[in-house]
This record gives C-alpha cells, structure tokens and sequence, in this order.
C-alpha cells in the first residue's frame, strides 16, 4: 500500500545565509511510504498517518538546517524508522529560494533491501 502526505508544513530555521536562520519557515513537504497491508480495516492494522506525521514533527520542529537536502534526509529517516515500511520519498520545497523559480527542492528516497529489517 502507497500512502501519500502532501504538502505537509514543517516548522523549521532553513537556510545558508544568516537572516534565514533568525526566521522560523513553514516549508512544505511531500512524503510517501509504501507498507504491506494486510488488507483487513482496522486501523490497527495499518500505519496510522498521523503517527507518522508526529514522528517528522518530534524531528524537525524548530530544528536549524543550512540546506534542504538535510532536511529531506531527517524527514527520511524519522519515516524509515517504522519496521513495516519498505519504502519512503521525501520532497521538500523552499519556496522563493530563486528569484525566478516558485521553489527549489529535492526528492531523498529510499527502500528496505531484502531480508532487513
């Protein structure tokens, strides 16, 4: 099962210059998971998102990063940390990061290689 959290807005100091680390930014992120389901529907059967979502928070919450790419890899890991999963994509945006672009972001993924856990 493919499960996708979009644009969620995590609270974090980001930046390489000075004047980004004196303001706390929302920035977005996308995440998807994927996780073997066992088809019954029940909540305690399946990786509740909200946990996850907590799980990024607890992470990133007010935390200074200099570059998107650290952060992105955060994200990734506090994901990965549930054993069911198998396989996560992060993207964060930093919006205004060019003048002339909407955002600049980046994609970290990763799988579970077989037979770990």
């Amino acid at each position: 099962m493919l499960i996708s959290i979009e644009q969620l807005r995590v609270k974090v100091y980001l930046g390489v210059h000075d004047s980004e680390q004196h303001r706390l930014r929302n920035i977005p992120v996308d995440i998807q998971f994927e996780y073997e389901t066992t088809g019954v529907d029940e909540l305690s059967a399946a990786i509740d998102y909200r946990v996850v979502r907590d799980r990024v928070f607890e992470a990133t919450q007010g935390r200074r990063f200099r570059l998107i790419e650290a952060l992105a890899k955060t994200i990734l890991d506090a994901v990965k940390s549930d054993s069911r999963i198998f396989r996560v994509a992060v993207v964060v945006r930093k919006p205004r990061a060019l003048r002339v672009a909407r955002s600049v972001s980046v994609l970290a993924d990763w799988r579970r290689r077989q037979g770990s856990a």
